[in-house]
């Protein structure tokens, strides 16, 4: 009997929403992937109350893909395969199928649909980062490299690689530039590079750091030509203090809701020393300017960079400027279409080194703007299903007949028949 349940494993949803049933996207993910088998890992606490959840998920998965197979681990058990599946928090997928794979955190169903999505459809990007100007590589495994975020992306079907700003083979060969914190000015040659890949339709990632007074003017000005406004200040937050940071990194947790990048962002990120990053007052046109993230209403832009250099933070009226700040905005060149140009400017690069990457959201918000710059289109939506409150009115003669249907034929249904067993037992006797 056990095996019998266990083979054919059925469930009927009967809520008038589904909200029980997996949606049709899912749905008709699994069945193209179907040919081959789809294996999860699923890492997990043992014990927690979240992995019964996903496992009656993955039950729903398995009725529409007969190669479909799921086991749980705890992180903390197997820390040897945790580590061979470079998983670095609970709570994480890993989704493997036809020699690729895909890892996904804290996942939902449309989280795990677009896993699903990119391995139905697999295609390549490559996200090269400019050196030269003292930009941490990919390889750098220190707090202040970049190598997880080079994991991260490797691990979603992208490949990496550093490379310098000129010459026709990275033109061809890559889809994202990163500049990564550079410490120096680019010569004119290199501005020309980006603003060739720019007209090609490639994606640039600018995350420039606060500099000293009269350095870095020169990417200012590059990036003012795409109406976009790099402030000279460092952006302080208190607040972050109640969060157990610091004053210097402030904490964001307000991002607008019609881009891209941010449409279903809500995770807090914090961005260690950074500036302020605003669509220019007097846009050309020739771009669609977005702020992103937004630092509390608390924090301002303080543009007395040497009182910092002592230790003092203190709002100035006739200087700075009172937040909400932006510390992030997107670009992309009107028409938007295939071949637009996009572009994207954080006032920061430490957010997506090695000792912040893991912090809260910044790994997914980087993530998210070099999918989006690479124009990757793989994804889709599932809506999620709520129970919908719809009342019953009665009228005042339907309220009666229910009534009595509740209070006189159904207890008769059944007392009814009892009561004539009772009689016949009798005379029986």
């Amino acid at each position: 009997m056990m095996g019998i349940v266990t083979r054919y494993n059925l469930r009927w949803d009967l809520t008038r929403e589904k909200i029980y049933s997996l949606a049709a996207p899912t749905v008709e993910l699994l069945k193209k992937l179907s040919g081959k088998p789809v294996e999860v890992l699923a890492f997990y606490p043992h014990d927690d109350p979240a992995r019964d959840n996903l496992e009656t998920f993955l039950r729903q998965c398995r009725l529409h893909h007969s190669g479909f197979s799921y086991r749980f681990y705890d992180p903390d058990r197997v820390p040897s395969l945790a580590k061979q599946y470079q998983v670095q928090e609970p709570y994480t997928l890993v989704v493997r199928y036809a020699g690729l794979q895909e890892k996904v955190v804290q996942p939902n169903e449309e989280v795990f649909a677009n896993a699903l999505l990119r391995l139905a459809r697999p295609k390549t990007y490559a996200v090269c980062f400019a050196t030269a100007h003292g930009e941490p590589t990919v390889t750098e495994k220190d707090r202040t490299g970049i190598s997880f975020l080079s994991q991260s992306l490797e691990q979603n079907s992208y490949r990496v690689r550093d490379t310098l700003l000129g010459g026709p083979e990275p033109l061809a060969q890559c889809d994202v530039f990163v500049i990564a914190g550079p410490k120096r000015d680019f010569d004119t040659p290199e501005f020309e590079f980006l603003n060739k890949a720019f007209e090609a339709g490639k994606g640039i990632l600018f995350l420039l750091d606060p500099m000293d007074p009269g350095q870095g003017k020169a990417f200012i000005d590059f990036l003012n030509g795409f109406d976009a406004v790099v402030g000279g200040n460092v952006i302080i937050d208190k607040m972050s203090k109640l969060v157990g940071g610091d004053f210097l990194v402030p904490l964001v947790s307000q991002y607008v809701e019609d881009h891209p990048i941010t449409a279903r962002f809500n995770k807090p990120t914090f961005f260690p020393v950074t500036r302020s990053v605003n669509p220019s007052s007097n846009p050309s046109g020739k771009y669609e300017v977005v702020p992103l993230a937004l630092s509390s209403s608390g924090s301002w832009a303080e543009t007395n960079l040497q009182s910092l250099e002592n230790g003092d933070a203190s709002f100035e009226p006739e200087s700075d400027t009172p937040g909400p700040m932006c510390v992030a905005v997107a670009a992309e060149a009107k028409p938007a279409g295939p071949a637009a140009g996009r572009i994207v400017i954080v006032g920061d690069s430490d957010f997506v080194t090695n000792g912040y990457f893991e912090l809260s959201g910044n790994g997914a918000f980087v993530m998210n703007m070099i999918q989006w710059l690479a124009k990757d289109d793989r994804f889709i939506a599932v809506r999620t299903r709520q129970p919908e409150f719809k009342p019953l009115f009665l009228t005042e003669k339907q309220r009666w007949v229910f009534l009595a249907v509740l209070l006189g034929f159904l207890p008769g249904v059944f007392l009814i028949p009892g009561a004539v067993r009772v009689l016949l037992r009798r005379r029986a006797l």
